[in-house]
């Protein structure tokens, strides 16, 4: 997990506020554990798709290439991929507390649905893997498998 560099995002999404970005005070202010990534939740931001939730890891980069990762969008709500790279204009991981975990209900529910709906499209591409692999077992060659 990446460390705050100390520089402070220029942008924040709509109703985050600047008090999510910093880690809370348990004796005060108690974290949510039960959402997100043990009550935090990862933000990136694009010029072409905007503000996203990220939910699942796709690979870890290695050498100069970036991470990648399964989100969901926060207007809209498309799944997408996203990796580290620079066309990640901000990331933002903000803390969920009990006194704010109802003003960021929408983000907590818009990661629950995109952790859903990427573990479906994980278990997609493995299927069809594990398929190519039967077939090539089989002998077939043709990349429609002779239906």
């Amino acid at each position: 997990m990446k460390r705050a560099t100390g520089k402070k995002p220029q942008a924040l999404p709509p109703n985050v506020l600047a008090v999510d970005l910093s880690y809370p005070d348990f004796q005060k202010d108690p974290m949510v554990h039960d959402v997100g990534q043990h009550g935090m939740l990862t933000f990136y931001k694009t010029d072409s798709i905007g503000w996203c939730v990220m939910t699942l890891d796709i690979s870890r980069g290695r050498g100069n290439n970036a991470d990648r990762k399964y989100g969901i969008r926060v207007a809209g709500g498309g799944v997408v991929r996203v990796g580290n790279g620079p066309h990640v204009k901000e990331q933002v991981t903000i803390y969920v507390r009990k006194s704010r975990a109802a003003a960021l209900k929408k983000y907590t529910d818009l990661y629950t649905e995109g952790l859903t709906r990427a573990g479906e499209i994980r278990d997609r591409i493995s299927s069809r893997r594990a398929q190519g692999q039967e077939m090539r077992a089989q002998g077939r060659h043709s990349w429609r498998w002779d239906l």
